[in-house]
């Protein structure tokens, strides 16, 4: 955590912007506060903050005041300076001692917290540079300077240095380790493991162990060979990690023959983890690595599946009439068409969010209350942006949605006629197709629709009419117009429901209304 000081001559501008800001997810904390630049500058030489948040008007000693005297004193501490007076003449003289920032009050928390969080950023960046400067000559220097491209190698010998540093290798393989969600230069946890694992790879000399913001560094000499080389480089990893609980990625670029190629392996690595996404968790990721949906299923030829209100609809219904052996066969496909044609991470979740809210939308309540899910719609769905692989992110959304669909409400399952026409008693008023539920109830549309004529006595299409008829019936005795009950029962254009209606009734939509 980084240390912060707030001065200002307002208590209460003291005191909200301590329970304003999100400190702590930021990664800093509230060292003490001071109303003016004296008081600020009585804190202990070995207490210095590293960011300082100062008013620039104040009794006593003003903000350009303390600022000049911090920069007299030496302090290596970063300002953010805040004034009501949009002034900027003050502003020129606050950023001439080197300010990071000027914001007028009403402070806004959006700005400030961004502005902190670059802050903490170029923080880390310093200090890490510092510590590098530190270590300078050392074989940890040299990777860090060839990674960082801010090595003055111009006139020197690889050949030479690697030798000198006793990293004359034959091959040299770069793993990047990250663990997503903990701050790498702050957690003690992490600084244990990098601890460790010189311990169990570098102490031979065929190995190098270094922080690169914001991944450890894993040099390998002797590189990794095959799937049980992969395999069992994770699984020590996994061991050394310890009290880590958090997910950890791990990526191994190409091996090279040279120390000042190291930074393509790099380059491999990390854009395998930014891809990591696409990949199955648990193991090390390399260019060998097959991506999760590399091809598609064997049954994935549908292009329907790419428009998200077609896949919305078929979710929905599979859901409806309790579907569930379906519904993960639809949102796999529908994963790996997206992962086929190149969509990325953020459309991905977004189409899987936008199918589940449209599901939870249109069931009944009682289908989520019966399903025990451990919280409320609005969780499940945050959950979705959670989930870091695809194939979690498909297993995530599938389990709701089979919950839901046991719950729907048969006491038969077997009966999948009794199914259909309850179904379709329900959403007569809707675009419904032979070819769509036979696909919701896994038959072929010529076996479903014989299926159906042997059942009923009547073709789908037939029985569908009669049914929206029957409905329309009901509606006229309301007082509806014709063209709303057309519309109300599934038939967009009206003089199609006439003829369908005369045909059936043996009179005219009007005449039926009037009759009764």
């Amino acid at each position: 955590m980084y240390t912060v000081m707030i001065v200002d001559d307002e208590p209460k501008l003291r005191l909200g912007l301590q329970t304003l800001i999100p400190w702590q997810e930021l990664g800093y904390e509230i060292m003490g506060t001071a109303a003016n630049g004296n008081e600020a500058l009585r804190v202990d030489e070995e207490q210095i903050p590293d960011v300082i948040l100062v008013d620039i008007r104040m009794p006593g000693m003003d903000g350009l005041q303390l600022l000049q005297e911090i920069r007299r004193r030496g302090w290596d501490t970063h300002a953010i300076v805040l004034s009501g007076y949009a002034d900027f003449e003050y502003a020129r003289q606050a950023l001439q001692y080197g300010v990071e920032g000027y914001l007028l009050k009403p402070v806004n928390k959006e700005e400030l917290s961004a502005l902190l969080q670059k802050l903490h950023q170029q923080i880390s960046a310093d200090r890490l540079e510092k510590q590098v400067h530190q270590d300078a000559k050392s074989p940890e220097w040299a990777v860090y300077s060839l990674l960082s491209g801010s090595h003055d190698l111009a006139n020197v010998s690889i050949d030479n240095l690697a030798k000198s540093l006793g990293m004359d290798w034959p091959k040299y393989q770069i793993v990047l380790i990250s663990f997503p969600g903990l701050h790498p230069e702050e957690d003690e946890r992490i600084r244990s493991f990098r601890e460790r694992l010189v311990t169990a790879y570098a102490a031979d000399g065929q190995s190098l162990v270094l922080y690169f913001a914001p991944y450890t560094v894993l040099l390998l000499a002797n590189t990794l060979v095959g799937d049980f080389g992969r395999a069992d480089l994770y699984r020590e990893l996994q061991m050394l990690s310890g009290e880590i609980r958090t997910h950890m990625d791990v990526a191994a670029g190409e091996t090279v023959l040279a120390l000042d190629q190291i930074t393509n392996s790099f380059r491999t690595a990390r854009s395998l983890l930014e891809r990591s996404f696409f990949y199955d968790k648990g193991r090390v990721l390399t260019l060998e690595t097959p991506e999760s949906y590399r091809q598609a299923p064997s049954s994935s030829k549908d292009t329907s599946l790419l428009d998200g209100e077609e896949v919305s609809f078929r979710l929905y219904y599979l859901v409806d009439v309790g579907h569930a052996e379906g519904i993960h066969s639809l949102l796999d496909e529908v994963a790996a068409q997206m992962a086929i044609i190149g969509k990325g991470e953020t459309e991905i979740r977004e189409r899987f969010f936008y199918l589940a809210n449209e599901t939870l939308r249109k069931v009944s309540p009682r289908l989520w209350s019966e399903s025990i899910y451990p919280g409320e719609p609005a969780q499940f769905l945050a959950g979705i942006y959670s989930q870091r692989f695809i194939r979690d992110l498909v297993g995530y959304v599938t389990a709701v949605m089979e919950r839901l669909a046991r719950c729907a409400d048969y006491t038969s399952r077997d009966n999948e006629m009794r199914r259909l026409l309850d179904f379709i008693e329900r959403h007569y008023y809707e675009n419904l197709r032979l070819e769509m539920l036979a696909g919701l109830f896994n038959y072929s549309s010529s076996y479903l629709g014989q299926l159906f004529k042997s059942h009923t006595g009547e073709y789908f299409n037939a029985y569908l009419d009669r049914v929206r008829i029957d409905k329309a019936k009901e509606l006229l005795t309301q007082g509806l117009k014709v063209y709303e009950v057309a519309e109300k029962v599934g038939y967009s254009n009206v003089n199609y429901f006439h003829n369908k209606f005369k045909k059936l009734e043996g009179q005219s939509p009007s005449s039926y209304q009037k009759k009764s």
